[in-house]
């Protein structure tokens, strides 16, 4: 029973910090903001976080993770397929996540933290996946075109809610 409790308040917390992140720059985020904002005390805060900085990269890991999880699916399905479409790696499972969640990954991908930015984490991503499907060492010219091409891909279809 203390673990259903303690998933919804965290994910009360979550909607609530995004809500805020919507009004307002991440830097006047303060705990006690968060906390007024989501009726618990600062101290059940502290049980799930140790600041608002865990709690902006447990989100971008959220995303980061289901991404990672659909382009393993779509690669693995690729392999079966003598033809290769970069359009293919957006299947609909993923265009549905990121027009669903869509306000929410443009609010996360402004946090600038550095190596674990989502941009940063996603582009990772992106090459990772391009490295593992051409073989291709994630120095190659040929791979940062790919991986820019897939990040260009994203921000159109945040920006449009169309694959182009």
């Amino acid at each position: 029973m203390g673990d259903l409790r303690f998933e919804r308040t965290d994910e009360m917390l979550q909607i609530y910090f995004m809500k805020l992140l919507a009004e307002m720059p991440f830097e006047q985020i303060s705990v006690s903001k968060l906390a007024k904002a989501s009726k618990i005390d600062r101290t059940t805060f502290y049980a799930h976080y140790e600041n608002t900085y865990q709690l902006a990269e447990q989100l971008i890991d959220q995303h980061i993770d289901f991404i990672e999880r659909v382009l393993k699916e779509s690669s693995a399905q690729q392999q079966y397929d003598s033809r290769f479409d970069s359009y293919d790696y957006f299947n609909a499972e993923l265009m549905s996540y990121l027009l669903k969640n869509r306000l929410e990954i443009q609010h996360l991908r402004q946090l600038n933290f550095g190596l674990n930015s989502f941009n940063v984490k996603l582009r990772d991503l992106f090459a990772t996946a391009y490295s593992r499907v051409f073989h291709l060492a994630k120095e190659e010219f040929s791979q940062y075109i790919l991986t820019t091409l897939a990040m260009s891909n994203f921000d159109f279809i945040l920006e449009k809610q169309r694959v182009p």
